[in-house]
């Protein structure tokens, strides 16, 4: 690990580049002021604590790649970036995979070494700061060391669990925790943050003890799930195979207990706090359950749902995990950029799959299918509200075109299909790999995402960035932790009467089902509302979903247009059907050989780490 601790060092004195103003600024450079200097300064020991944050970075809306291109629900158009060492399991020790910087060994534990720091020095206290300003900063410390083992646990299982800053001499001989060690110490670090942010006023970029018991729900429902559980576990070839299952799962104890100490957390959350519309008694009409769903992302930090985040306007952007001279360069301000249409001069950087859309059924509840004819014939026509809040399909309306573009679509239509005109022209619509704008950035499944892209923005990027709050954790997700443990502890009708807040917040009829058909309605409930928000990835593997998931390729809906006998001559092709018959044909791609490998449950330690410390042991499958 002697790469990290070099790291280390120079991630401590990150925090130092901050906007904080002190009298010891103006004498000292920022880059030579000594490590305890900074813990005799009030304003740059609190900074020390804000950097904490810096290891966000802003979550799947960070960049082009999000992490539900490593499963079914999308794919990442341009090839080389090591999004199949996820989808063929070509992930190895040695790399070959994408490595998400909020995720990452490498990166996370330099900051977890400055929060080491941190709760050593404001515990010591040695220049005796007030009480009342050390204890909501320690408790940032600890939430923080907890959030960051958390996402290693959810990549790794048991890490080394580095509680005090490491030295030279204890770099060689750091081994990993089991997973059940893991797990506790993150526990025990949200509690240390729920005791000492008792008092701190809530704060949607900063921790305090909502936060913390949002966490600690998100935590415990990981730790009860299949993936974990010794008995479920042994299906996975891998894993039955590993002789050190203690690293990666619990080897004893009772999985019942797990789901219900999750269950007395999630609650913990849902009686501090309450969430968006989900008092209503019955499903909301079509028009406000889409609304709803906007609203959530788009208000961002200022809707209920959003409980932890970061805010592209008020922390954290004007910083060293975002460099860029106008403040929004990075990160959500560039989202529509990184996965819009090529014809409206974006990327198509992540784009949904057939399987994601086909999750999202009817507005009367039923399941949409393909083998329907109905819904075969004209699918983007009365599916749930969310459908329309999350995706841009065919024919779907979006925001002006430039002025170049309009010549090829002046009423403002998502254009992915191929329209042939009665003289046999064919028209390749505006946002396909074949149109007329940026081919190269096109859709390769004919669906582009619109959540998290702010419609009232015009496309013109790079003068109108867009200001979209990253929500890290939903109110939504921990009433759906809730749902989970209810089922999997039997008690249907409290799960039920949760599951049904969300779904008529989302005008969805109120459920009926029961047993294995209610925990399949739940998981697929979940996949639609926390739909590239870094959640499928883990639920596919704590469900032990990996071949449900990724053991099938990439569909794209084939759309072709052709025009009626008769109906005159066509100079700016708009979908119309008195004009033009349509047919829509789920067809697969060759992109991507999607395979699922067992090995990809857990990540593998880079054998760089290894190399350096022995005392480190492979993940299974490696």
């Amino acid at each position: 690990m002697k790469n990290i601790y070099k790291l280390l060092i120079i991630f401590a004195a990150g925090f130092l580049f901050t906007d904080c103003k002190d009298d010891f600024l103006e004498t000292t450079p920022l880059d030579q002021i000594g490590e305890s200097s900074v813990w005799s300064s009030t304003k740059l020991a609190e900074a020390a604590v804000l950097d904490l944050y810096q290891a966000t970075w802003a979550g799947t809306l960070t960049r082009e790649e999000t992490t539900d291109a490593f499963t079914d629900h999308a794919v990442f158009t341009h090839p080389g970036r090591g999004v199949d060492g996820y989808t063929e399991g070509k992930m190895n020790p040695a790399g070959n995979y994408m490595d998400m910087q909020w995720f990452s060994w490498e990166e996370l534990y330099p900051f977890i070494r400055a929060a080491n720091i941190a709760i050593a020095r404001l515990t010591a206290n040695e220049y005796g700061f007030d009480q009342g300003f050390v204890d909501p900063l320690l408790g940032e410390a600890y939430f923080m060391r907890g959030y960051l083992y958390s996402q290693l646990m959810r990549q790794f299982g048991g890490v080394p669990l580095l509680t005090e800053p490491l030295t030279l001499d204890s770099e060689a001989n750091n081994p990993r925790g089991t997973f059940e060690e893991t797990v506790n110490l993150i526990i025990s670090d949200i509690d240390q943050a729920i005791n000492l942010l008792a008092d701190v006023a809530p704060n949607t970029s900063r921790a305090h003890r909502i936060t913390a018991l949002a966490l600690k729900a998100r935590v415990l429902t990981h730790a009860a799930s299949d993936l974990y559980e010794p008995s479920k576990a042994e299906s996975v070839s891998t894993i039955a195979s590993y002789g050190n299952r203690e690293l990666i799962g619990y080897t004893g104890g009772s999985q019942e207990a797990r789901w219900q100490a999750a269950a007395t957390a999630a609650k913990a959350l849902l009686d501090a706090t309450t969430g968006y519309k989900l008092d209503l008694s019955e499903p909301a009409s079509f028009e406000e359950a889409q609304q709803n769903y906007e609203d959530i992302w788009l208000q961002g930090d200022q809707n209920p749902d959003f409980i932890w985040g970061r805010s592209i306007e008020e922390f954290g952007f004007s910083s060293r995990t975002y460099p860029g001279g106008d403040g929004w360069s990075q990160g959500p301000g560039m989202v529509a950029l990184y996965h819009g249409p090529n014809g409206y001069h974006e990327w198509a950087g992540t784009t949904p799959t057939e399987a994601l859309a086909s999750k999202y059924g009817m507005a009367d509840g039923t399941e949409f299918d393909w083998n329907n004819s109905d819904h075969a014939s004209d699918p983007y026509v009365g599916r749930e509200a969310r459908f329309y809040a999350t995706f841009l399909y065919d024919g779907a309306p979006w925001k002006p075109r430039t002025d170049d573009v309009v010549k090829f679509d002046n009423v403002n239509e998502i254009q992915t299909g191929f329209y042939t005109l009665s003289d046999g022209t064919i028209i390749n619509g505006v946002d396909t790999r074949q149109g007329p704008i940026e081919d190269w950035n096109g859709s390769r499944t004919g669906y582009y995402f619109k959540k998290f892209s702010d419609p009232t923005l015009p496309a013109s990027w790079p003068n109108n960035l867009q200001k979209v709050d990253a929500p890290y954790i939903r109110y939504s997700e921990i009433l759906l932790d809730y749902v989970e443990a209810n089922i999997n502890l039997g008690n249907e009708s409290e799960a039920i009467e949760w599951l049904n807040k969300l779904r008529f917040r989302n005008g969805l009829p109120a459920v009926t089902e029961s047993g294995d058909a209610l925990l399949e309605l739940y998981k697929r409930e979940r996949d639609k509302e926390l739909v590239n928000e870094d959640h499928r990835l883990f639920d596919m593997k704590r469900w032990l979903e990996g071949p449900y998931s990724l053991d099938k390729q990439v569909q794209q809906v084939l759309v072709q247009g052709s025009q009626k006998p008769g109906t005159g001559a066509v100079t700016t092709y708009k979908k119309d059907r008195d004009v033009f018959d349509y047919t829509y044909t789920p067809t697969e791609i060759v992109f991507e050989n999607r395979i699922w490998q067992d090995h990809v449950y857990f990540m593998p330690i880079s054998q760089t780490e290894i190399d350096r410390d022995p005392s480190l042991i492979q993940n299974p499958g490696y």
